[in-house]
């Protein structure tokens, strides 16, 4: 069997991924571990913002696709006295009836799937990847293809066979992620403003990260509530944090588990290229999650939107080598790896805080609710913003926090410029790694 592209994961990515290549006439095949009643389920927040869709030309979720509609998170300090509002709109989706609507369309335009099977590693010939390994009804297959676009999550089931030379087999480490786990729970009683999201930040509860609860505004007294932590803490499990400090409260009495389930989450910059010779990476394999808030759909269907069109244009022209590839490249990493890679920095920043510094930020306004989302966005305070925290750090009497803020805005700043002069071809990848690495590590030393 030969196709124009392989995906190899039907997850958010691999789905948005072949939504977009079909609307092209890309022949396309569409594999995933699962079987196609379980496609796209995987435990999350289920939270995706309204501006990903309105920015990448995806249809609204709808009907049973839609568990309810967001106005904006609350932040709340450590001893929940104080909190935040982020104004913002979105959707609680539900991934896997979402996942399967946007596979449909592609099916429809004339893509394949094949579900219950499983991806046994790539195919590599002359230096380039030209199909994959496959396991599928107790026998073994293979399938060819001009590209494979690997959007398995973190099995990495391609990329993670491929040489360490190349870029896109970049490894995680367990500092830069998170172990998440959480459950869907019907509770006994309505719950107050369910299209607000709430996140609670306290080192104690949940250290390296945060729990949060998340109702479904149209589904009464449905909330998903989770917890996450940093991934190498040794001796910690998310899901004995969430029971003995969250599930034990008044509010849970009673309430009723619907599903439940755990994922390691990475939470650090992207992988530095998302495509070689005939590969490609999207979603959870590509790192392209939000370190600080932890969401990843939104960003995934980013990097699927970015890899489809290069893919669209490197089959056109019928060269898809990582030369041919890299416009995947420019358009991600300035559209949301520049963003994602400040926003590592202040991943870093804000895991240092101790619980007095965070109910000291949140309780005193350093930043407000808008000032918050704007730097969610952009990956960078705006002067006006940066004059004002350090004005009122300054009044505040709070030193240390002060010459922290001042220490990682500056390298958020370098981080991101170093992002927007990302390199235009492959042959200056090696030297702008090697100068990301030289700032990550110079912010690292300005911490001890």
């Amino acid at each position: 069997m030969s196709y124009d592209v392989v995906i190899v994961g039907a997850g958010f990515a691999g789905a948005s991924a072949a939504y977009f290549l079909s609307n092209a006439g890309v022949k396309t095949l569409i594999i995933d571990v699962k079987g196609w009643d379980r496609v796209g389920d995987r435990p999350c927040g289920d939270a995706i913002g309204k501006h990903h869709f309105d920015e990448l030309g995806l249809p609204y979720p709808k009907g049973h696709e839609l568990e309810g509609y967001v106005k904006g998170i609350a932040i709340y300090s450590p001893s929940e006295s104080s909190s935040i509002l982020v104004n913002g709109e979105g959707f609680e989706v539900h991934r896997i009836k979402y996942v399967q609507r946007l596979l449909n369309e592609a099916l429809g335009r004339g893509c394949e799937f094949l579900g219950n099977t499983h991806v046994r590693g790539p195919i590599v010939k002359d230096g380039y990847v030209v199909g994959v390994k496959l396991w599928s009804n107790g026998g073994a297959k293979e399938v060819y293809s001009k590209v494979v676009i690997d959007s398995s999550g973190n099995a990495r089931s391609v990329v993670r066979y491929l040489p360490r030379s190349w870029p896109v087999n970049e490894s995680l480490e367990l500092r830069d992620a998170n172990v998440a786990y959480r459950e869907v729970r019907v509770l006994n009683h309505e719950i107050e403003e369910p299209e607000v999201l709430r996140i609670y930040v306290n080192n104690e509860i949940s250290p390296g990260g945060y729990w949060w609860f998340f109702p479904y505004s149209l589904m009464r007294g449905y909330v998903n509530v989770g917890l996450g932590i940093r991934a190498d803490l040794r001796g910690l499990h998310p899901k004995d944090l969430l029971y003995k400090y969250v599930l034990s409260r008044p509010e849970f009495k009673g309430s009723r588990i619907v599903e439940a389930g755990g994922a390691l989450v990475p939470t650090r910059r992207p992988i530095s290229s998302l495509v070689w010779n005939g590969i490609a990476v999207i979603g959870d394999a590509a790192y392209v999650v939000n370190p600080v808030h932890g969401g990843g759909k939104g960003s995934s269907m980013i990097s699927a939107k970015c890899v489809a069109e290069a893919v669209v244009n490197a089959l056109d022209n019928n060269d898809v080598s990582a030369n041919g590839l890299w416009s995947a490249n420019i358009c991600y990493m300035r559209r949301y790896g520049c963003k994602q890679g400040a926003l590592d920095i202040f991943r870093y920043f804000l895991q240092k805080l101790s619980n007095d510094d965070l109910e000291f930020s949140i309780s005193k306004r350093l930043v407000s609710g808008d000032e918050l989302n704007e730097i969610s966005l952009r990956g960078r305070f705006e002067v006006g913003l940066v004059d004002k925290v350090v004005r009122l750090a300054s009044l505040l009497t709070r030193p240390s926090l002060l010459i922290k803020l001042r220490n990682v805005v500056r390298y958020m700043d370098l981080i991101k410029d170093h992002y927007m002069n990302y390199p235009s071809r492959p042959e200056g990848l090696n030297e702008w790694v090697r100068k990301l690495g030289e700032l990550i590590n110079s912010y690292h030393g300005s911490l001890t």
